[in-house]
């Protein structure tokens, strides 16, 4: 792809972390081989905001453990990254943490997830190349995908966005204040879809 787009150097350094504490350096500087990214063993981001991991890079991670663990296996391994990166985010970011807390301190619990997972997605916005929306309905929120690193240059059979799954389970519970809600991806970009779509059972 011509284009190149970049998540902060803080999330891609996110995500092999979380592959380290399941896989072990090791594991890790397996996995990294395999995705063809071997210059990164021992050699994370820096911990910054930077705009300087690209897409490219967490799509053939994520395709990497797809390839070693399998489809449930990489589901777990990205579902748990994507809620430390979530984790990560809070203890990084407290005046953004605040300000959200702040605007959902009204209204019901619907209002608040609402209002949470507005203000994320605009954070995701401000701060990465991804871009995504919120949308509902009278039994979802939608978490859209308009354009997704998970996805880039990838084909497959079966929706890829678990990242962002966990990043999604982390922020309604932390919202909720401990409740858990069903998130399931629907549509995917590596399957063909035009944006990524990503189904919250409201309670």
């Amino acid at each position: 792809m011509s284009e190149e787009y970049f998540y902060p150097n803080r999330w891609g350094r996110v995500v092999l972390t979380s592959a380290e504490e399941i896989l072990g350096e090791k594991g890790v500087a397996a996995l990294l081989n395999l995705a063809r990214l071997p210059h990164l063993i021992g050699n994370y981001p820096p911990d910054n905001m930077e705009k300087g991991f690209p897409f490219e890079y967490v799509s053939q991670i994520q395709r990497a453990f797809w390839e070693m663990y399998g489809s449930r296996g990489a589901q777990v391994f990205a579902t748990r990254a994507g809620e430390q990166s979530f984790a990560d985010g809070l203890s990084q970011f407290g005046k953004v943490a605040q300000a959200a807390q702040m605007a959902m301190r009204i209204g019901s619990l619907q209002q608040r997830i609402k209002v949470g997972l507005e203000f994320f997605a605009k954070f995701f916005n401000a701060v990465s190349d991804q871009k995504v929306r919120v949308e509902e309905d009278e039994t979802h929120w939608k978490w859209i995908i308009e354009r997704c690193p998970m996805c880039w240059g990838r084909t497959a059979n079966e929706p890829v966005c678990h990242l962002a799954v966990g990043v999604l389970k982390a922020a309604t519970g932390w919202a909720s204040e401990g409740e858990r809600f069903r998130i399931k991806p629907v549509e995917c970009i590596a399957m063909g879809a035009k944006e990524g779509v990503i189904l919250i059972d409201k309670p």
